[in-house]
């Protein structure tokens, strides 16, 4: 998600979740783990919007600098189904920031060329932000809120589209999945789980958007409806049979400085030494924003790093199974 408001502060409103506020629903206790250990996701949303060789060069620059991290690739098909693309050469450029390892994943947003491909009709509205930031060259539905727009059967039909999209752009079947403004609820969750996905990333904590986004824009509104207990602190949970969410508790780096990272992965790392468990911290960025926002990760994880050591804590980073 690209922020379209002005930047504010959100350091205190982290301190009080950090500090005070505990998810309501029922977690899964993971296992004993032999040391202190807290997993990091590094996720890659790719919003549709644009390919720029700058952002496609730093996510290959930072690839080289941390070649021990897997990233979660959660692609949007819609790059190659504009008029005029060449897609073998386009999907050369994104494999061009993959490494040995990596994830491929699904990421949508309500494109109308994604959309009247998959033989649905195109809504605009609700919509997430406002209409300024709703269009790219001549396509437009960036902002369109999935969850609110579209019937459960609509969003079956789109996220088998999708997926199938996907593949014969020559990507792994996806089976991890973050919706496009975080917007995921019951008739997404049942689309996901009837096309055969296992792992979605998209709750948030709307506080941890404050940054970038006003505390009365739709977005933080939606958010607020879709996801009201979400903190930066709670984990892993099953939302359906075979469904797991990990909920994006780090948000990405639009959002949240080097600092707040540090906060975030301090109190996930005290809570680990506390309950002897495995915590586990998703974080990520956006490839249109990759050149202005990576620098914040490599800060982060140097910072991160540095903690792990002063609290004799294991930082592991997040590996991916062999997809279909």
């Amino acid at each position: 998600m690209i922020a379209l408001k002005k930047p504010v502060s959100c350091l205190a409103w982290l301190c009080f979740t950090l500090c005070f506020a505990l998810p309501l629903h029922a977690e899964p206790d993971p296992a004993p783990a032999e040391r202190p250990t807290v997993t990091l996701y590094m996720t890659v949303d790719w919003e549709g919007w644009s390919l720029e060789e700058e952002n496609l060069q730093a996510m290959r620059d930072f690839r080289v600098r941390h070649p021990h991290i897997p990233m979660l690739h959660l692609l949007n098909p819609v790059y190659a189904m504009r008029p005029g693309v060449d897609m073998p050469e386009l999907t050369r450029r994104i494999r061009s920031t993959f490494l040995p390892g990596d994830g491929e994943g699904l990421h949508l947003h309500g494109w109308r060329t994604l959309v009247e491909a998959c033989e649905l009709g195109y809504r605009s509205e609700p919509a997430f932000s406002e209409a300024e930031g709703a269009c790219s060259q001549d396509d437009c539905g960036y902002n369109v809120s999935l969850e609110s727009a579209y019937g459960e059967s609509e969003l079956r039909t789109l996220v088998a589209c999708s997926s199938e999209q996907l593949m014969q752009q020559g990507f792994r079947r996806p089976t991890h999945f973050r919706a496009g403004g975080w917007q995921l609820g019951p008739k997404l969750a049942n689309a996901l789980l009837a096309n055969g996905f296992r792992w979605d990333s998209s709750r948030i904590e709307p506080a941890l958007l404050l940054g970038r986004w006003h505390p009365d824009s739709a977005l933080i509104k939606l958010l607020e409806t879709l996801h009201p207990d979400a903190t930066a602190l709670e984990q892993p949970r099953k939302i359906r049979p075979g469904l797991m969410q990990y909920p994006n508790n780090a948000a990405l780096a639009d959002y949240t400085s080097a600092s707040d990272l540090l906060m975030i992965f301090k109190a996930l790392a005290e809570r680990a030494q506390k309950e002897r468990k495995e915590m586990v911290m998703v974080l990520g960025f956006h490839q249109e924003t990759a050149d202005h926002y990576l620098p914040r990760l490599d800060e982060a994880i140097r910072l991160m790093t540095q903690e792990a050591g002063v609290l004799d804590i294991d930082i592991r980073w997040a590996a991916y199974p062999e997809q279909e």
